[in-house]
């Protein structure tokens, strides 16, 4: 039987799997997954322009500068996703006492770290 929480769809957790989310599935909500969707068009958006420049022999400056922009848009965004998954996943799981959870998002910093 699955379980229902506000953000996560769990399967029953097994010996072989005790991660945060077992079925590896987060269900959003529309007015978040079209927030989301918005941010990706945007920064894919800027990638699109990213390779106009180039096709134009823009100048080497001018493109890093828009690739700055687009790196910032992406961590802009990795970080909402890290804030959301420690609020829809990691904390209830920590509530439930499943520490495993906490190995995950220590790994995910480590990742942001890098």
């Amino acid at each position: 039987m699955k379980k229902t929480t506000q953000n996560q769809t769990e399967a029953p957790v097994t010996e072989q799997d005790q991660s945060c989310c077992a079925v590896r599935k987060t269900e959003r909500s529309e007015q978040d997954k079209h927030y989301l969707i918005g941010r990706l068009n945007r920064i894919a958006g800027q990638i699109g322009g990213v390779k106009r420049m180039i096709d134009e022999d823009r100048y080497c400056e001018d493109i890093l500068v828009q690739l700055s922009a687009v790196g910032s848009a992406v961590k802009s965004l990795s970080t909402y996703m890290l804030e959301q998954h420690m609020k829809g996943c990691i904390v209830p799981q920590v509530k439930q006492g499943n520490d495993a959870s906490v190995d995950e998002i220590l790994e995910l910093f480590r990742r942001f770290m890098r």
